[in-house]
Order: structure tokens, then sequence, then C-alpha cells
């Protein structure tokens, strides 16, 4: 197994977390409070809007497996509803998680449909792409020709299920207040795949655990309030990302508080001022790279949270993008997310 690695825009040398440029102006935009001498390489997977002085980490390992579908199989979904999965040869997915978890078990070909501002490899890859929001309703997501509909949000998704079931599509939802790794081994359950589920679901808890191990030995995660915020609140909101997040499972793994799990926000929540966000003092601001492309760079970040570059993390520069499947979305690439995040938080911490 290779070893988790932390990957800075402008190419350095170690696992560390490095902030990128250098020799701007104090007073432009912030920086970090480390530098390092530019490279004429750069990591392709770094996002090309990456503001000076922010860092980009990315962690390696990311576990799979292969897993053939072995229906029917009778479950009990997050709703507490039984259903009776028949058909998995065009999954409909909810979200992100979802897809990345069939990709994770080798079945990525089955994912159908996907919404549209998805940010997974997998749900990019779907065939079909819909919206689904207030705005839009269920008729674009019912219209599309799937064999089962797998929601990742009881709230979100209990009555679309029941719509599907009522139309003769199988259809569950994952309980979204669980871990990854059971979110994994409830998506595998689905899909009949339980004994690849339950090995993809140990490796990433090892991997966890590993990230904890990590942070606890460097020291000084603990001390840190983290905010991790996104462009992928419902309808495409701005939010603060709190409980049932793959973002909020690693952040407690590194023993760091949670500014969003602290303020008891659920999801990708929309309830927040920037006036509330700016008296958290986060230290460090954390996003995905999908988060930073939707919003264009640090403009279109500062007019999505007008106070956040003046918190604790954002004069000091400590603010972390890292790939949307590591941060965003609970699955197979959350532990090794963990472990990068791990030696970031002890370097920022130092």
């Amino acid at each position: 197994m290779r070893s988790t690695r932390v990957v800075p825009l402008c190419l350095a040398l170690g696992l560390a977390l490095t902030a990128c440029g250098g020799g701007g102006d104090d007073n432009a935009e912030p920086t970090g409070a480390r530098s390092a001498s530019p490279s004429a390489e750069t990591d392709s997977e770094a996002p090309p809007t990456l503001p000076e002085g922010w860092h980009y980490v990315a962690g390696d390992d990311i576990p799979a497996e292969s897993a053939t579908p072995e229906l029917p199989v009778t479950v009990v979904d997050g709703t507490g509803t039984e259903v009776t999965v028949d058909d998995a040869s065009r999954v409909i997915v909810g979200g992100d998680d979802v897809a990345a978890i069939l990709g994770g078990l080798g079945l990525a070909d089955l994912v159908h449909a996907a919404p549209e501002n998805s940010a997974s490899t997998v749900a990019l890859q779907a065939p079909q792409q819909f919206a689904f929001s207030q705005e839009t309703g269920t008729e674009g997501l019912l219209s599309v020709d799937g064999t089962l509909f797998i929601g990742n949000n009881p709230a979100r998704h209990g009555d679309v299920a029941a719509q599907f079931r009522d139309a003769g599509v199988d259809a569950v939802v994952l309980d979204d207040q669980q871990s990854t790794a059971d979110k994994i081994r409830e998506i595998a359950g689905y899909l009949g795949v339980d004994e690849a589920g339950e090995r993809l679901a140990q490796t990433v808890e090892e991997q966890f655990a590993e990230a904890s191990e990590t942070a606890e030995g460097i020291g000084g995660a603990d001390e840190l309030r983290v905010l991790q915020v996104t462009s992928s609140g419902a309808g495409g909101a701005n939010a603060v990302v709190g409980t049932g997040t793959a973002g909020a499972d690693i952040v407690e793994a590194l023993g760091a508080t949670s500014v969003g799990v602290e303020a008891g926000l659920r999801g990708y929540s929309v309830e927040f001022s920037d006036e509330g966000l700016l008296d958290a003092r986060p230290d460090v601001i954390l996003m995905g790279t999908a988060d930073l492309e939707e919003w264009g760079g640090l403009e279109g970040f500062a007019r999505a949270f007008p106070t956040l570059l003046d918190t604790p993390a954002g004069q000091a520069g400590n603010i972390v993008v890292m790939p949307s499947e590591q941060i965003k979305v609970s699955g197979p690439a959350s532990g090794a997310g963990a472990k990068a995040l791990a030696l970031a938080l002890a370097e920022l911490a130092a």
C-alpha cells in the first residue's frame, strides 16, 4: 500500500502541506504562513483557480472492490421501508455518495442517471443528468427511465422514493446520518453484495483509524476549529457543512472541531449568517475542488462568503482545497482524504 500524499499546487518535497506562490503584496490576497519556491512542474489534479497562498491537499490509496449484484434482495432502507430490489441494471442515484460507493464496488456501469450538479467521477459519467430541487419538483426525476432509485437523504428523497415505487420502480433511500463505512455497507446491501461492501467499509475504517493515529501522534489538530463550506446546498445555494457528511466524519476522526457540527447544522445547511461565521472564528477553512470551480476562484468565494477572509483562517491563509470525492463525498475516497488532511492540519497547527 502506498503512503498518503499531500500535494501542493507548487511541487514541494515531503508529505507536507505547502502554501503556493509567493512574493505578492501583503495587502493583496491572503497568503499562507508558509511558502515554497515555485516549480516548473505542477500537479495536474490541482485546480487552476487555486488562489495564491491557499493549500491543495490530496490523498491516494483509494480502495475498490469488484462485485456482481445478487438479486432479488429484500432490505429495510433509511426511511424504515421494506423494499425488494429486483433490477439494478439502470440505477438513478440521488447524490454523489451513492454514485461513488457504487463505483467503489465495481458497479459504476450500473449508474444510469445522476444529479446535474454532481462532483464525483462516476456521477459525472452517468449517461443521463437530471435536475431536482424545490423549484424543479420531481417531474424530471420521475421521467428518467431507470430500474432502481437510490436516494441519499430521507428528508429529501423519502417522498420521491415512494412515488417511484407507486410507479412500479424499485426505490430505496440511504440513511444520511451514519458513518461513511456504514453508508458503504447499506448501499452494498441494496445490491446484494454485502461481502464486498464489508471489505470496502473495513478498508475505509482502517484508513480513518490511521488518520486518527497520525493526527494524535503529531498533535495540534485537536486545537483547530475547521469550517467546511460548499456550493452544493439545496438548490445550488452556498452552504456550511454539518453532520452526516464526509467532511464531518473526517474532521471528527482527526480530533478537530467542526464549526458546522458544533452549531448543530445537518448536511449542507443554509442556516447560517455571514456575521455568525465571522464570530465562529475558524482556524481552517475547507472546501472541495468542485466548490472552488463553481465559485470561479478567490473573488467568487469572497462573494459567496463575504466575511470568511476576515476570520483567523482567512487572515492566515489557512484555506484548504481538496478533491471533492475525498472531502465532500461519503465514499471510498474519504479515508484517503482523512489521511492526507491529518498531515495538513498538523502542519497548519505547528
